[in-house]
């Protein structure tokens, strides 16, 4: 009996220590109701709309600023490559003139002024 005891408390202990955080760098529930990515520790929200795509960023799950941040969005859909370039929408929120179609492959790469680029790989 007191073997078995001290095997389940091992056990238990094991589980707690390995156990993932999965909350590390924040929650990566869809707050917009896009498709979400963490990439170099941030969060990126992809958002497709009917006339364009909006892309949220967040940091340890707070809003990330975007006005000094830059970047472009390509999609691959039907044999087709579409480029377009995101720019600041206010917020943690940046916009697209662009349409993600079903099935879409889509590559987001932003870039902060003395950071280095980030790519995060969406697939609709």
């Amino acid at each position: 009996m007191k073997n078995t005891f001290i095997t389940l408390v091992f056990v238990a202990l094991g589980a707690l220590f390995f156990a993932p955080n999965a909350s590390a760098h924040g929650d990566t529930k869809p707050l917009h109701g896009g498709v979400v990515k963490v990439e170099h520790e941030m969060v990126f929200e992809l958002v497709r709309e009917e006339s364009g795509a909006s892309l949220y960023l967040r940091d340890h799950g707070k809003p990330y600023p975007t006005e000094k941040v830059t970047g472009d969005i390509t999609v691959l859909a039907k044999g087709k490559k579409s480029d377009v370039e995101l720019t600041s929408a206010g917020g943690n929120k940046m916009s697209a003139n662009i349409v993600i179609p079903e099935g879409a492959k889509v590559l987001v790469k932003v870039k902060e002024d003395g950071h280095h680029s980030v790519t995060v790989r969406f697939t609709f």
